[in-house]
């Protein structure tokens, strides 16, 4: 077995320049989701007038876009776990596609709500999120940038999209708008599928045993439960920030630009704050990014108290500016926040699942503030009440631990997930994990020394005709090497991280193999 020290030399495909083409890649691909369906927002006044309604009928369409390309992650992110990336962007994208040509043919609202939000919410979840859980794949030293390239996408997918759908619906109208719309959505597609590549596969516990373990921590109640509260906020803003500032007496051109501006400023909030994720801690700077969302929507508030048109639109500039530094920070560090506290292991499912969060604060928001706004008579009522939800979401995420959690998730030849409990005699035995190289070693009892698994790592061949010398195939066996838990590992264990390592990058469990283990699993 070919084996490296810890501290020298890492998998050769972390933090490699593939991985930064696949993370860019997967900004583009972001860029076109978010992008096309934030343009909802410049075409919803034309089709409330087209089919007589109101903005809350038509929000509807929007929260439900929304909901299904967050929400949709419940399942994409099993699916990525279990098929990888290519077939996600292929069913996606057709659905995707589909959809929003479908949209620009509909007569009758609610045919809207099924093809747009089926077509563009379903079919651009089905890789949203998945784009996300791969780029961390990707990455060691780099993660929290890596993630804050591709939550850019987001961001520049508000800036320009925004704009250049008003541009078109002033061309041609809303239904060709959303046909020109689905043609470049083909291109940035097709564009992903050449680009984008899957990391090598490595076994880094037991995935199942490992969501179980996430589902039970309160951390992971404390971030789905504030990122509910933040969709909310934010996609009901994104969905009727233009038409609440034309009824506040902003003109039309001049509401687009404010979408533009938190495009602008959520993208310098993704690389501002990602990239003093290291030297800070990526909890910490969450959390201040979140607290940035009440003193915008304060400034919001304040400014349908001004008359003068001119001081009123600069305060919106202000509002818009703030709330896309505090929107494109939270997105860009939710990745790295997540694999900081609970790892690597099964993060498709786990990040999956904070997107469904996302989606329910998204079906709520933006109905919430439509019918709000058509029941109270102005913008005022609305934007009040959407300011104290971003404040308790706040409130939610402040108590949560920004240290990295101590789960136990072993690698084992199968069976009943093993528990900290010594094992009995003949039962199958758990695999010690060992770090990631680069980060700090797991906390030892005192007296025990770490074990030379715990200092090695297997180096994995990561593409095919690789010069480095690697065993024969029937060497590495398909059950990793299994060795006794001593009652100090068990001690070591079940203790709290020391304060030298409570900032420490997440946990990888890295499987050892053992010569002794036949290629058929069994000793």
């Amino acid at each position: 077995m070919t084996t490296v020290d810890a501290a020298e030399e890492s998998p050769v495909h972390l933090d490699s320049a593939r991985g930064w083409v696949t993370a860019c890649g997967a900004a583009i691909v972001v860029m076109a989701g978010f992008g096309t369906i934030y343009s909802f927002t410049a075409f919803a006044n034309d089709m409330a007038e087209e089919f007589d309604t109101g903005l809350g009928p038509i929000s509807i369409v929007f929260g439900i876009t929304v909901f299904l390309y967050f929400g949709s992650a419940l399942l994409s992110g099993r699916l990525y776990d279990r098929f990888g990336i290519v077939p996600l962007l292929i069913v996606g994208g057709v659905l995707f596609v589909g959809g929003l040509v479908a949209t620009s043919y509909v007569s009758v609202l609610w045919h809207g709500y099924v093809l747009y939000g089926v077509g563009l919410g379903f079919g651009g979840g089905l890789f949203n999120a998945p784009l996300f859980a791969l780029v961390a794949l990707w990455f060691a030293k780099h993660r929290a940038m890596a993630q804050g390239i591709v939550a850019t996408g987001s961001g520049l997918g508000t800036m320009i999209y925004v704009p250049f759908a008003q541009r078109l619906l002033a061309e041609y109208g809303w239904r060709l708008g959303m046909r020109w719309l689905a043609v470049i959505a083909v291109v940035i597609l097709l564009f992903g599928l050449a680009v984008i590549r899957q990391p090598p596969r490595v076994q880094m516990g037991s995935p199942r045993r490992h969501l179980s373990l996430v589902l039970r921590t309160a951390a992971f109640w404390q971030m789905g439960t504030s990122g509910i509260f933040f969709t909310i906020a934010v996609i009901g803003t994104i969905g009727l920030i233009i038409p609440f500032s034309i009824d506040d007496g902003v003109e039309e051109l001049a509401a687009g630009w404010l979408v533009f501006a938190v495009g602008l400023s959520s993208i310098v909030g993704r690389l501002a704050l990602t990239s003093l994720a290291r030297p800070l801690g990526s909890v910490r700077l969450l959390k201040i990014a979140f607290s940035g969302l009440p003193v915008a929507y304060t400034i919001w508030f304040i400014t349908t108290r001004v008359d003068a048109p001119g001081t009123k639109y600069v305060l919106l500039v202000v509002f818009a500016s703030v709330l896309g530094v505090s929107y494109g920070g939270f997105v860009a560090l939710l990745g790295d926040v997540t694999a900081h506290l609970f790892g690597l292991a099964s993060i498709g499912a786990v990040v999956g699942i904070f997107f469904f969060f996302s989606g329910t604060g998204a079906l709520i928001g933006p109905p919430l503030l439509g019918f709000t706004h058509d029941a109270s008579g102005g913008v005022g009522v609305p934007i009040l009440m959407v300011g104290v939800i971003a404040l308790a979401g706040v409130l939610v995420l402040l108590p949560m631990t920004r240290h990295p959690l101590a789960l136990p998730t072993y690698i084992g030849p199968g069976g009943p997930p093993p528990t900290l409990a010594a094992p009995a005699a003949g039962a199958p035995r758990p695999l010690a994990p060992v770090r990631l190289p680069g980060t700090a070693p797991a906390p030892a009892a005192a007296g025990v020394a770490p074990s030379a698994a715990a200092r090695t790592v297997q180096r994995l061949p990561v593409t095919a005709g690789a010069t480095a010398p690697s065993p024969a195939p029937t060497a590495i066996p398909a059950v990793p090497r299994v060795r006794p838990l001593d009652d100090g590992l068990v001690a070591a264990m079940s203790q709290p991280r020391s304060a030298a390592l409570q900032d420490a990058p997440p946990e990888v469990f890295w499987p050892v193999a053992d010569e002794a283990v036949s290629s058929n699993g069994q000793s």
